[in-house]
């Protein structure tokens, strides 16, 4: 997947919505574990979609104040219908789609007028990104990584062995040995380090390993080359 097809086909807001295939949002992953613009714009889409279904939780349905004596034909039909629209809309089954629906077009919009725009503006801008250098992994602890709440995401860099020359890499990152994330990496120029930008929404707080493996020119995986460990945190 491409940025112009991710853009195109509206992919931010159908991951956040959950209307991918299984197959699909391990494809637009990838693609915005690697597309800065992408992951900004899901990191927005998440807060933008954890608010809106914040609001439709706690909405109470406003009772009309019933009034002494008995009430009169108009009012009755005013809050019959009152309580019909309620009913209508608190039914599991006609509000998650109405939700669905109403959330997928005030996020387009949402991306469309203010998020992208402004994500293309602030990518031209120099800003502070937090990054990290790791260590080898040894038999002592990893790198500490200490990152702010809050922050969208941070970056490690990890240098590769001087003897290592391969067509290209595969990096993943795994936590208890579960993997987060894979994603290949070419190969850098001589002294230069890998440098990986990791999303926070992907990760929690933990002890992770980073290890890199070889690929040959066809991109199967080879030997692991090194391993990374570090230990994250929020402050």
């Amino acid at each position: 997947m491409d940025h112009v097809n991710a853009v195109n086909d509206r992919s931010a807001e159908r991951y956040l919505l959950e209307e991918m295939s299984a197959n699909e949002a391990d494809e637009f992953e990838r693609h915005y574990f690697e597309c800065e613009e992408c992951a900004l714009a899901v990191e927005a889409g998440q807060v933008f979609v954890a608010n809106a279904r914040a609001v439709f939780s706690e909405a109470e349905p406003e009772r009309f104040p019933e009034e002494s004596g008995s009430k009169h034909g108009s009012e009755a039909s005013r809050e019959s219908l009152w309580l019909a629209l309620t009913a209508w809309w608190t039914k599991p089954a006609t509000l998650f789609p109405a939700l669905a629906s109403l959330m997928l077009g005030a996020l387009a919009l949402y991306q469309g007028a203010i998020v992208i725009p402004g994500l293309r503006s602030s990518l031209g801008e120099p800003r502070v990104l937090p990054a990290f250098q790791l260590a080898m992994a040894s038999r002592g602890e990893g790198s500490s990584v200490v990152v702010a709440a809050g922050a969208p995401s941070f970056a490690v860099s990890v240098d590769l062995p001087p003897d290592a020359h391969f067509s290209g890499y595969l990096c993943e990152l795994s936590a208890a040995g579960h993997t987060v994330f894979s994603l290949h990496a070419a190969p850098p120029a001589d002294g230069q380090a890998i440098t990986i930008l990791v999303p926070t929404n992907k990760v929690q707080a933990g002890s992770y390993e980073l290890s890199i493996y070889g690929q040959d020119g066809n991109g199967r995986k080879l030997e692991r080359i090194s391993t990374f460990s570090f230990a994250l945190k929020f402050r």
